[in-house]
Protein backbone atom coordinates (compact mmCIF):
# COMPACT_ATOMS: atom_id res chain seq x y z
CA UNK A 1 0.00 0.00 0.00
CA UNK A 2 3.10 2.25 0.57
CA UNK A 3 3.13 2.58 -3.34
CA UNK A 4 -0.16 4.07 -3.58
CA UNK A 5 0.20 6.91 -1.33
CA UNK A 6 0.08 10.57 -2.94
CA UNK A 7 3.06 12.55 -2.31
CA UNK A 8 2.96 16.47 -2.96
CA UNK A 9 5.59 17.97 -5.05
CA UNK A 10 7.69 18.88 -2.07
CA UNK A 11 8.16 15.26 -0.92
CA UNK A 12 8.53 13.79 -4.54
CA UNK A 13 11.59 16.45 -5.10
CA UNK A 14 13.66 14.59 -2.18
CA UNK A 15 12.83 11.06 -3.53
CA UNK A 16 15.15 9.15 -5.63
CA UNK A 17 13.59 8.90 -9.46
CA UNK A 18 13.17 6.12 -11.99
CA UNK A 19 16.46 5.93 -14.28
CA UNK A 20 14.21 4.54 -17.20
CA UNK A 21 10.58 6.85 -16.81
CA UNK A 22 12.48 10.18 -14.28
CA UNK A 23 9.26 9.45 -11.86
CA UNK A 24 9.68 9.24 -8.13
CA UNK A 25 10.23 6.43 -6.32
CA UNK A 26 8.48 5.25 -3.06
CA UNK A 27 10.96 4.36 -0.37
CA UNK A 28 11.67 0.18 -0.32
CA UNK A 29 10.06 -0.13 -3.63
CA UNK A 30 11.31 -2.81 -5.74
CA UNK A 31 9.82 -1.77 -9.03
CA UNK A 32 8.77 1.84 -10.32
CA UNK A 33 5.28 2.47 -9.99
CA UNK A 34 4.89 3.55 -13.07
CA UNK A 35 7.29 2.09 -15.67
CA UNK A 36 7.59 -1.18 -14.12
CA UNK A 37 11.11 -0.96 -13.90
CA UNK A 38 13.18 -2.79 -11.36
CA UNK A 39 14.69 -0.24 -8.77
CA UNK A 40 16.21 -2.81 -6.33
CA UNK A 41 19.74 -1.11 -7.02
CA UNK A 42 18.54 2.56 -6.97
CA UNK A 43 20.48 3.43 -4.04
CA UNK A 44 23.77 1.15 -4.83
CA UNK A 45 26.94 2.73 -6.16
CA UNK A 46 25.15 6.36 -5.44
CA UNK A 47 28.12 8.41 -4.23
CA UNK A 48 30.17 7.32 -7.21
CA UNK A 49 27.79 7.93 -9.17
CA UNK A 50 27.45 11.50 -8.39
CA UNK A 51 30.93 12.06 -8.32
CA UNK A 52 30.78 10.90 -11.62
CA UNK A 53 28.01 13.43 -12.96
CA UNK A 54 29.88 16.19 -11.23
CA UNK A 55 33.11 15.13 -13.60
CA UNK A 56 31.50 14.40 -16.60
CA UNK A 57 29.01 18.08 -16.20
CA UNK A 58 32.32 20.06 -15.44
CA UNK A 59 33.71 18.92 -18.02
CA UNK A 60 30.71 19.46 -20.29
CA UNK A 61 31.06 23.26 -19.02
CA UNK A 62 34.58 23.46 -19.48
CA UNK A 63 34.86 22.43 -23.09
CA UNK A 64 31.68 24.58 -23.82
CA UNK A 65 33.22 27.38 -22.34
CA UNK A 66 36.96 27.43 -23.97
CA UNK A 67 34.94 27.28 -27.54
CA UNK A 68 33.14 30.30 -26.69
CA UNK A 69 35.52 32.46 -25.21
CA UNK A 70 37.92 31.52 -28.47
CA UNK A 71 35.35 32.70 -30.61
CA UNK A 72 34.48 35.50 -28.79
CA UNK A 73 38.11 37.13 -27.54
CA UNK A 74 40.21 36.09 -30.75
CA UNK A 75 39.34 38.01 -34.05
CA UNK A 76 41.14 35.42 -35.74
CA UNK A 77 38.03 33.05 -35.30
CA UNK A 78 35.35 35.56 -35.93
CA UNK A 79 34.97 34.51 -39.39
CA UNK A 80 32.38 32.15 -41.44
CA UNK A 81 34.52 29.20 -41.87
CA UNK A 82 34.97 28.99 -38.01
CA UNK A 83 31.80 29.71 -37.03
CA UNK A 84 31.07 26.25 -38.59
CA UNK A 85 33.62 24.41 -36.86
CA UNK A 86 33.01 25.18 -33.37
CA UNK A 87 29.16 25.00 -34.04
CA UNK A 88 29.25 21.49 -35.25
CA UNK A 89 32.31 20.85 -33.04
CA UNK A 90 30.15 21.58 -30.17
CA UNK A 91 27.08 19.78 -31.68
CA UNK A 92 29.50 16.92 -31.56
CA UNK A 93 30.62 17.14 -28.03
CA UNK A 94 26.85 17.23 -26.77
CA UNK A 95 25.66 13.90 -29.03
CA UNK A 96 29.04 12.54 -27.50
CA UNK A 97 28.20 13.57 -24.01
CA UNK A 98 24.79 11.91 -24.39
CA UNK A 99 26.02 9.24 -25.87
CA UNK A 100 28.24 8.44 -23.17
CA UNK A 101 24.97 8.25 -20.91
CA UNK A 102 23.18 6.72 -23.29
CA UNK A 103 21.24 3.67 -20.86
CA UNK A 104 20.30 6.72 -18.40
CA UNK A 105 19.11 9.19 -20.68
CA UNK A 106 17.51 7.58 -24.04
CA UNK A 107 14.14 7.95 -22.01
CA UNK A 108 14.38 11.93 -22.88
CA UNK A 109 14.47 11.16 -26.72
CA UNK A 110 11.09 8.83 -26.18
CA UNK A 111 7.71 11.07 -26.89
CA UNK A 112 5.35 9.59 -24.66
CA UNK A 113 1.43 10.69 -24.51
CA UNK A 114 2.30 13.01 -27.59
CA UNK A 115 -0.58 15.81 -27.83
CA UNK A 116 -0.54 18.02 -30.48
CA UNK A 117 -2.84 20.03 -28.84
CA UNK A 118 0.01 20.32 -26.59
CA UNK A 119 2.61 20.85 -28.97
CA UNK A 120 1.19 23.87 -30.47
CA UNK A 121 0.40 25.57 -26.88
CA UNK A 122 3.86 25.22 -26.21
CA UNK A 123 5.12 26.30 -29.56
CA UNK A 124 2.63 29.38 -29.37
CA UNK A 125 4.35 30.41 -26.09
CA UNK A 126 7.75 29.87 -27.77
CA UNK A 127 6.25 32.11 -31.21
CA UNK A 128 4.78 34.76 -29.25
CA UNK A 129 8.25 34.80 -26.84
CA UNK A 130 10.11 35.34 -30.24
CA UNK A 131 8.39 38.72 -30.81
CA UNK A 132 7.94 39.78 -27.62
CA UNK A 133 12.00 39.56 -27.05
CA UNK A 134 12.76 41.12 -30.57
CA UNK A 135 10.88 44.18 -29.84
CA UNK A 136 12.39 44.62 -26.71
CA UNK A 137 16.10 43.75 -27.71
CA UNK A 138 16.20 45.79 -30.85
CA UNK A 139 14.63 48.79 -29.34
CA UNK A 140 17.29 47.97 -26.23
CA UNK A 141 20.31 47.96 -28.94
CA UNK A 142 19.06 51.02 -30.72
CA UNK A 143 18.71 53.11 -27.58
CA UNK A 144 22.23 52.18 -26.23
CA UNK A 145 24.37 51.35 -28.78
CA UNK A 146 22.50 53.03 -32.23
CA UNK A 147 22.63 49.96 -34.05
CA UNK A 148 20.75 46.84 -34.45
CA UNK A 149 22.11 43.23 -33.54
CA UNK A 150 21.48 40.82 -36.20
CA UNK A 151 22.41 37.11 -36.80
CA UNK A 152 21.34 36.84 -40.13
CA UNK A 153 23.86 39.73 -41.21
CA UNK A 154 26.43 37.02 -40.49
CA UNK A 155 24.95 35.27 -43.51
CA UNK A 156 23.50 37.92 -45.28
CA UNK A 157 26.57 37.96 -48.13
CA UNK A 158 26.68 34.10 -48.74
CA UNK A 159 24.65 32.66 -51.85
CA UNK A 160 22.27 30.70 -49.15
CA UNK A 161 22.10 32.92 -46.87
CA UNK A 162 18.48 32.15 -45.63
CA UNK A 163 19.08 28.62 -46.18
CA UNK A 164 22.34 29.02 -43.54
CA UNK A 165 20.99 31.22 -41.54
CA UNK A 166 17.59 28.89 -40.52
CA UNK A 167 19.85 26.02 -40.36
CA UNK A 168 22.79 27.54 -37.95
CA UNK A 169 20.21 30.13 -35.83
CA UNK A 170 17.68 27.70 -36.00
CA UNK A 171 17.65 24.31 -36.61
CA UNK A 172 20.87 23.10 -34.87
CA UNK A 173 20.67 25.04 -31.83
CA UNK A 174 16.94 23.68 -30.95
CA UNK A 175 18.56 19.69 -31.90
CA UNK A 176 22.10 20.01 -30.20
CA UNK A 177 21.54 23.03 -27.54
CA UNK A 178 18.56 20.95 -26.20
CA UNK A 179 20.53 17.30 -26.68
CA UNK A 180 23.74 18.98 -24.11
CA UNK A 181 21.99 21.56 -21.83
CA UNK A 182 18.24 19.41 -21.39
CA UNK A 183 19.22 16.04 -22.22
CA UNK A 184 23.02 15.47 -20.72
CA UNK A 185 23.33 18.43 -18.20
CA UNK A 186 20.14 18.64 -17.12
CA UNK A 187 19.65 15.07 -16.63
CA UNK A 188 23.37 14.50 -15.05
CA UNK A 189 22.81 18.05 -12.14
CA UNK A 190 19.55 15.86 -11.26
CA UNK A 191 21.79 12.93 -10.09
CA UNK A 192 23.59 15.64 -7.73
CA UNK A 193 20.41 17.90 -6.58
CA UNK A 194 17.14 18.36 -6.60
CA UNK A 195 15.27 19.44 -9.81
CA UNK A 196 14.64 22.76 -9.56
CA UNK A 197 17.98 23.43 -8.39
CA UNK A 198 19.13 21.27 -12.04
CA UNK A 199 17.27 23.29 -13.85
CA UNK A 200 18.10 26.54 -12.76
CA UNK A 201 22.00 25.80 -12.94
CA UNK A 202 21.77 24.31 -16.52
CA UNK A 203 19.54 27.35 -17.45
CA UNK A 204 22.20 29.43 -15.96
CA UNK A 205 25.26 27.77 -17.93
CA UNK A 206 22.98 27.84 -21.23
CA UNK A 207 22.61 31.72 -20.86
CA UNK A 208 26.17 32.71 -20.04
CA UNK A 209 27.27 30.09 -22.80
CA UNK A 210 25.35 32.81 -25.45
CA UNK A 211 28.33 35.51 -24.16
CA UNK A 212 25.26 38.34 -24.50
CA UNK A 213 24.86 40.49 -21.28
CA UNK A 214 21.78 41.64 -22.64
CA UNK A 215 20.22 39.37 -23.75
CA UNK A 216 20.48 37.38 -19.88
CA UNK A 217 16.89 39.13 -19.29
CA UNK A 218 15.41 36.50 -21.76
CA UNK A 219 17.88 33.78 -22.09
CA UNK A 220 17.35 32.93 -18.48
CA UNK A 221 13.51 33.10 -18.35
CA UNK A 222 13.87 30.88 -21.84
CA UNK A 223 16.09 28.10 -20.41
CA UNK A 224 13.71 27.65 -17.06
CA UNK A 225 11.15 27.33 -19.24
CA UNK A 226 12.47 24.84 -21.64
CA UNK A 227 13.83 22.93 -18.56
CA UNK A 228 10.47 22.74 -17.19
CA UNK A 229 9.26 21.46 -20.01
CA UNK A 230 11.92 19.12 -20.46
CA UNK A 231 11.19 17.99 -16.85
CA UNK A 232 7.16 17.67 -16.69
CA UNK A 233 7.13 16.15 -19.98
CA UNK A 234 10.19 14.02 -19.19
CA UNK A 235 10.58 14.20 -23.03
CA UNK A 236 13.48 16.78 -25.17
CA UNK A 237 11.03 17.19 -28.17
CA UNK A 238 8.66 19.62 -27.04
CA UNK A 239 11.57 21.46 -25.96
CA UNK A 240 13.44 20.90 -29.07
CA UNK A 241 10.12 22.31 -31.01
CA UNK A 242 9.67 25.54 -28.93
CA UNK A 243 13.16 25.93 -29.27
CA UNK A 244 13.56 26.19 -33.02
CA UNK A 245 9.94 28.17 -33.34
CA UNK A 246 11.65 31.04 -30.60
CA UNK A 247 14.98 30.83 -32.75
CA UNK A 248 12.87 30.70 -36.28
CA UNK A 249 10.88 33.26 -35.23
CA UNK A 250 13.84 35.61 -34.37
CA UNK A 251 16.17 34.73 -37.44
CA UNK A 252 13.11 35.13 -40.00
CA UNK A 253 12.37 38.45 -38.25
CA UNK A 254 15.87 39.93 -38.79
CA UNK A 255 15.93 38.66 -42.84
CA UNK A 256 12.88 40.56 -43.14
CA UNK A 257 14.05 43.46 -41.78
CA UNK A 258 17.04 43.43 -43.80
CA UNK A 259 15.53 42.42 -47.29
CA UNK A 260 12.70 44.79 -46.63
CA UNK A 261 13.69 47.17 -44.73
CA UNK A 262 10.99 50.00 -43.43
Amino acid sequence: MADLILTNDADEEQLPHCANCDQPIQENSRFCRYCGHAIASVSEGSTEDKWKAIKQTALFFAIHAVACCVFSFFDYFKTFSWSIFIDAFLAVVAVVFFTINWSKLKGVLVWNNFSILRLLGYCGIAITGSLVVNFIVSWMTRSLFSTDVSYYEFYSSHRHSIALAIFFVAVMPALFEELGYRGFLLGKLMLVTDKKQAIFISSFVFAIMHRSFISLFWLIPFALLLGHVRTKENTLWYGICMHFCFNFTAVMLEIISVRHPL
